[in-house]
């Protein structure tokens, strides 16, 4: 394992430091810019010829979860970089059609298209003794190797589809909603019976946007509930005004002078009450339709961004219902025993996170998660970098632009990484945690990046 803790990197001296970056979805275009900017030699691999990820509609790659109706569930001044915005006149959710403009519109704006490589799938990256990378690498011309002395891993958390496993056959038609892409694409929906699972962003959208375009009926299966909020109210973004949305927005000196921990749980209690106040009687009508119970602390779970559920389930249709027990040939049989005739599930239940060009025992997620130092760094290796694995109250970009700041110190040696003890104590889940909030998320690396400096200043020894 490559790590050390308590010292900045030292490279070969007449090398440069070469750096990996693993996809050119937001992530990994932001990555690659801001490491580039900090002096790094940095090649960005993207198996598709497009850039864009997850907001290119029919990726080539077939990776992209994106539908043709998708828009951001956030607004443009959440989801900025902090030194490029969406133009004024753009929609406030832009479409999925607007984003990929934009992140064309960034790279060429900073020129780095040059450092991104596209039509080259990763296939493994492995470890080379004493630190860096040796990656096996598909592109144009075929297959080749080439050694890196630091990977990062911005290669997305929603392309590995998660389907549920139900008891019993199913005689329709059964896809996950990565494959949706509208209500004839990849199956004409017209007429047809519909069951829809999970009421995450995607399920509930959907749910809405296939029983207006004329199916027989649209069931939405839940088998957990979760907050629904609008995404606008009275025309106006429903996050308009609300504090601490990213990461680069300044947190009140009687909330950073906190601990951290101490921070994240009074702002957590305050959001929470807050929520519950304007939106408990919402959530009461989705539990008088069918939907389960909310968690009680609204932020336990990432909540869902919906503005036409509600109506649509209050109008009939889309009928509420509970967990899938099994599959009954053209039927679903919905807990604890009604079964319903259906000639379409799409599975909205969300992805796994995978990275298959990493080994299990490098980059362990049979959990669906990874815990990492900072939310980036594996308490094993410093090597070996995570941007964009978060789960936000506001938007994963900027998110993903903080962490690259960081690692650009990290590898430029303007930071040093703390002791491994401390490293493994500070470690934390990212994904089943309570949702992170953008602000005090950005602090923290502020605050850490800090530290890191006096200890490089210092040239702190190791216990």
């Amino acid at each position: 394992m490559a790590r050390i803790s308590g010292h900045p990197k030292q490279w070969p001296e007449g090398q440069g430091q070469r750096v990996c970056v693993v996809g050119a979805g937001p992530s990994g275009l932001t990555t690659t810019k801001t490491l580039i900017e900090a002096g790094l030699q940095v090649d960005c691999f993207e198996a598709s010829p497009d850039i864009g990820g997850h907001w290119v509609l029919g990726n080539p790659n077939g990776r992209s979860s994106a539908y043709r109706s998708l828009r951001t569930n956030t607004t443009k001044r959440m989801s900025r970089f902090s030194d490029y915005e969406m133009p004024e006149h753009w929609s406030e959710f832009p479409a999925c059609e607007k984003v990929r403009e934009w992140l064309n519109l960034y790279v060429d704006h900073f020129g780095f298209r040059h450092a991104i490589r596209t039509k080259t799938e990763v296939i493994s990256a492995v470890p080379r003794e004493g630190g860096g990378w040796q990656l096996v690498l598909n592109g144009p011309d075929g297959w080749y190797t080439s050694d890196y002395d630091a990977l990062i891993a911005a290669s997305g958390s929603y392309w590995d589809p998660q389907i549920p496993d139900w008891p019993g056959t199913f005689s329709g038609k059964m896809i996950h909603a990565q494959e949706y892409l509208d209500p004839e694409t990849p199956h004409q929906l017209n007429g047809l019976d519909v069951v829809i699972v999970g009421i995450g962003n995607t399920g509930c959208e959907l749910a809405c946007e296939i029983a207006k375009a004329g199916a027989g009926t649209v069931c939405l299966s839940a088998r957990s509930g979760t907050w629904i909020l609008p995404k606008t109210i009275n025309g106006v973004a429903a996050a308009e005004g609300v504090p601490l949305t990213h990461p680069t927005d300044e947190v009140p000196s009687e909330l950073a002078c906190l601990a951290e921990e101490d921070r994240e749980a009074f702002l957590a209690q305050r959001a929470s009450q807050t929520i519950k106040q304007a939106h408990s009687e919402r959530m009461r009508r989705f539990e008088h339709l069918g939907l389960p119970p909310a968690p009680e602390h609204p932020l336990l779970k990432r909540p869902t961004i919906s503005q036409d559920i509600l109506a649509c389930l209050e109008s009939g249709h889309v009928i509420a219902k509970p967990a899938i027990t099994r599959l009954d040939r053209d039927a679903v049989v919905f807990a604890p025993d009604e079964r319903v005739r259906a000639d379409v599930i799409i599975c909205a239940t969300g992805y796994k996170l995978s990275y298959p060009y990493l080994s299990q025992d490098v980059a362990d997620t049979r959990e669906n998660d990874l815990t990492l130092f900072c939310g980036i760094v594996p308490p094993d290796r410093d090597d070996l970098f995570f941007v964009g694995v978060s789960r936000p109250t506001g938007a994963f970009w900027p998110i993903a632009e903080a962490q690259a700041k960081f690692v650009a110190a990290l590898l430029t040696e303007g930071y040093s990484l703390p002791p491994a003890r401390e490293i493994e104590r500070r470690a934390r889940p990212m994904l089943n945690r309570l949702a992170l909030n953008p602000g005090l998320y950005g602090l923290s690396l502020r605050e850490e990046l800090e530290r890191g400096r006096r200890r490089v200043l210092e040239g702190e020894e190791l216990p």
